[in-house]
């Protein structure tokens, strides 16, 4: 019987679950990648990594000089969706880099930033 709050096997980092050991190849519980996620082919789940990555930026209490650097070469991706999510977030950053009090200034003085995170779901990770 396992004590409360306590899980056994590994998170995958792609799909959020947690799975038993025998779903992780060798490689995959290094890299915290199920077998059912390991089958994606590798455009997509670097496409699933870097989206995260970029809601993380959102979570953050401040997007920093790096993180404005990665910002930079993902809004050069050659995945659509990917290069304006990072586009959007390296603005939402050159306007208010700390997350205090962000929506607030983005609502008074760049209404267009707020109504595109409203769209593309970033807002709602802003609140974590």
């Amino acid at each position: 019987m396992l004590a409360a709050g306590k899980n056994m096997g590994h998170y995958c980092r792609l799909c959020g679950r947690t799975r038993p050991n025998e779903r992780f190849s060798g490689n995959g519980h290094r890299i915290h990648v199920c077998n059912d996620c390991a089958k994606i082919p590798k455009a997509d789940r670097d496409a699933i990594e870097q989206e995260e990555e970029m809601f993380g930026f959102m979570r953050q209490s401040h997007i920093s000089d790096k993180n404005i650097a990665r910002l930079r070469v993902l809004s050069a991706s050659d995945n659509s969706r990917i290069a304006d999510l990072a586009s959007l977030v390296l603005d939402v950053a050159k306007v208010k880099p700390y997350k205090k009090r962000r929506l607030k200034v983005l609502a008074r003085e760049r209404r267009d930033l707020l109504e595109a995170l409203e769209r593309t779901g970033l807002i709602h990770v802003h609140h974590w």
